[in-house]
């Protein structure tokens, strides 16, 4: 039995399916509300795909017709979705145990990728990996997908464009918690990752450079103290300027106008987050805040030409809204 066109694959069913984002989704369901009942999804993932979601025992004449086309089932068991959607994995060979790596621990992973993938970590050989230090452009990918996994697990891991990556996680060494962590040693290690995200964002690896950030943030909010210091408060407002300096270029204005909210919390008067927050409200047409913010800034630096710029601009762009809005009240009322 059919269940129709949803907008989004597997809504019909209780169990998460994988998430491709693709509007072009349909929800197959046969022998649904029974143990025998199988859910497929087309176009999840990429325009041809079609995963098969849960149970056992596919009328013959469907699945002869799906394999026909190099549609090749898979049982939701085997199949696993991080709960942000983020991405999806299909399990090869589960894992033993309830540990899993976290951020900084040591893996002896064979990473399988194609040729050409954009990774930071060693590919198609064995190799010791510290979680999190990974600056290549799927290395968060694969940060994410290791976090999941079980010692010995085997997977395949679905990455951008619909390229397979194949991960086995042979053995890891955990990390140390960071309540484990003194003070200076989480500050030490913030300092770390701001360095060499400053150093991904000169060379124009973005998202790399926002990962460093954010995992600076992290230690740099564990340290404390509570409520920070002026020299700790600055450096906590330069991340959170940093990350939203990042976000911006990632075309993500609201998370950065939060970043730079937090910024000047903590530092009022740092005017790269408020230049910044400026440019965020802008993105999202909130040309009053806008200008207010390119303002503060040229009370605190007169000569900011960058600021002085942008205000006129967004003037520009609230005059030509205002006009467009006055002819058509003219037209409502004429």
């Amino acid at each position: 039995s059919w269940a129709g066109r949803s907008e989004g694959a597997g809504q019909r069913q209780t169990a998460q399916p994988e998430r491709g984002g693709s509007q072009d989704s349909w929800v197959l369901c046969v022998g649904a509300g029974s143990q025998d009942a199988w859910v497929l999804c087309v176009g999840a993932g990429s325009q041809d795909a079609w995963v098969l979601l849960r149970g056992e025992g596919l009328e013959p004449r469907l699945l002869g017709f799906l394999e026909g086309r190099g549609w090749e089932p898979r049982c939701l068991a085997d199949a696993w979705v991080a709960p942000d959607g983020a991405f999806a994995k299909q399990i090869l060979q589960p894992g033993a145990g309830l540990d899993k790596p976290t951020l900084g621990a040591l893996c002896q992973v064979f990473l399988e990728a194609p040729p050409g993938a954009p990774l930071g970590y060693p590919a198609n050989r064995w190799a010791q990996l510290e979680l999190g230090e990974g600056d290549g452009a799927w290395d968060g990918l694969v940060d994410a997908c290791l976090e999941t996994m079980g010692l010995g697990e085997r997977a395949e891991l679905r990455g951008p464009d619909g390229a397979v990556l194949g991960l086995h996680l042979a053995s890891f060494a955990p990390a140390p918690e960071p309540w484990q962590l003194d003070p200076a040693e989480k500050w030490a290690l913030a300092l770390r990752h701001k360095e060499r995200g400053s150093e991904r964002y000169r060379a124009g690896e973005v998202g790399a450079a926002a990962r460093r950030y954010a995992r600076a943030l992290q230690l740099a909010i564990a340290a404390g103290p509570v409520p920070p210091d002026p020299e700790h408060a600055r450096l906590r407002a330069d991340l959170h300027a940093n990350l939203a300096a990042c976000q911006l270029r990632l075309t993500q204005p609201a998370h950065a106008a939060r970043n730079c909210t937090k910024a000047l919390a903590l530092w009022p008067q740092h005017a790269k987050a408020r230049y910044r927050r400026g440019l965020a409200r802008a993105a999202m047409n909130d040309l009053e805040g806008a200008a207010e913010d390119f303002r503060g800034v040229l009370v605190a630096e007169p000569g900011n030409t960058a600021a002085r710029r942008e205000l006129d601009r967004v003037g520009q762009r609230a005059r030509e809204r205002d006009a467009c809005l006055a002819r058509a009240m003219s037209k409502l009322f004429s």
